[in-house]
């Protein structure tokens, strides 16, 4: 009788072990596919945000309301503000920020950029933020995986220069035209750089190269052709940037970091080559940061972007960001007219008769459709 209770108690020792055995393996698929469906939406959040420009979805992050940055901030002439020593933010980090002087300070809960004029608290203990000063500028941009937060890329700058290539990636223009959007925006004057012409070799396309450019010089734009390995255009770009603060933007792989070498050899950036399989470029530059070039010139390098959003904006903006339409659009029947679909649109026959480049009306349809 005692042995046959013990088989009895062996079996069901066993079955219970064999229960918790299936279970425990079970868990663990359950939670493998657990891990794989969040690693698939994130792969879907990545592609989402990974559109090349001629994608029609490219354009579906563009459109957020402006969130709040969050911090406080004060004017300038704030008398509480009154003989606090100043700083200026010259590069972010999780829960501190790095100073012009090259103090490190805690941020506080303060969301800060790169470029932004901090009071510090006069404590005996560590150096503290005691206000962000109000920006007089900023370059800025949805957050991609939040599009109801705004990202500041860049505080306080004087100059963007937009950064494009001729080839290795591709030029394009919608790029150009959404960064100028953002930048002038953001009360910043924008210039464009097109770099990568010593891959021109042939005349006819360093013709399409002045005629793709042309637009953005007859709007009054400062444009400049550089090469970045053989220093064409580099020395014109360097001084006309002498004595303000800017900021680089561009599509990645576009040759940033190379023009920033060329124009400041003492602060050599990581480049690298765009990826063979797909022709995009490679982030070299990770996070945004300030170099003082001397003659009061800094320099503000930002990731490379493969997609740029805009903030909200209604169409009457859109149409007024296009200023080169504004006067033709007199001609127009409809005094709103959007020039997509209304009839005797003056500003759809001048693109037709070749008054209007074609691609800013692209660009145009794009961002307003978007």
């Amino acid at each position: 009788m005692d042995d046959h209770k013990s088989k009895e108690e062996q079996r069901e020792r066993h079955r219970r072990a064999m229960k918790r055995s299936v279970g425990y393996e079970e868990g663990k698929q359950r939670k493998a596919e657990s891990a794989a469906r969040r690693a698939e939406r994130r792969s879907s959040v990545r592609q989402r945000h990974d559109w090349d420009e001629d994608d029609e979805s490219f354009e579906k992050i563009r459109r957020t309301r402006r969130a709040p940055t969050g911090g406080k901030s004060a004017s300038s002439d704030d008398p509480t503000l009154i003989g606090l020593p100043w700083g200026i933010v010259a590069a972010v980090h999780y829960g501190r920020v790095t100073l012009d002087d090259g103090e490190t300070v805690s941020t506080a809960g303060e969301e800060l950029a790169v470029g932004d004029e901090v009071a510090l608290a006069q404590t005996d203990g560590p150096a503290r933020i005691a206000a962000r000063i109000e920006r007089r500028t900023c370059l800025s941009r949805p957050d991609p995986g939040d599009t109801g937060r705004t990202l500041v890329i860049a505080a306080n700058v004087d100059v963007a220069v937009i950064v494009a290539a001729t080839k290795d990636p591709p030029l394009r223009p919608g790029l150009i035209d959404r960064l100028l959007f953002a930048v002038e925006r953001g009360g910043v004057t924008p210039v464009v750089c097109v770099n990568k012409v010593d891959l021109l070799h042939h005349d006819h396309e360093r013709r399409e190269l002045d005629t793709t450019v042309e637009p953005y010089a007859q709007l009054g734009h400062a444009v400049f052709l550089c090469a970045a390995t053989t220093g064409e255009g580099v020395d014109e770009l360097r001084e006309h940037l002498s004595g303000r603060t800017c900021v680089f933007v561009g599509h990645s792989g576009v040759g940033k970091s190379s023009v920033l070498n060329a124009i400041d050899p003492r602060g050599q950036r990581g480049t690298g080559d765009v990826r063979r399989f797909d022709g995009r470029g490679r982030h070299t530059t990770t996070w945004s940061s300030m170099r003082v070039l001397g003659e009061g010139t800094r320099v503000i390098d930002t990731p490379g972007v493969r997609a740029f959003g805009l903030d909200e904006l209604s169409p009457a903006q859109v149409r007024a960001g296009f200023e080169e339409f504004v006067p033709i659009s007199a001609g127009c029947r409809y005094s709103d007219c959007t020039h997509i679909h209304e009839p005797q649109c003056a500003v759809r026959e001048a693109v037709e008769d070749g008054q209007l480049p074609a691609a800013r009306y692209a660009s145009y349809t794009r961002i307003l459709s978007g």
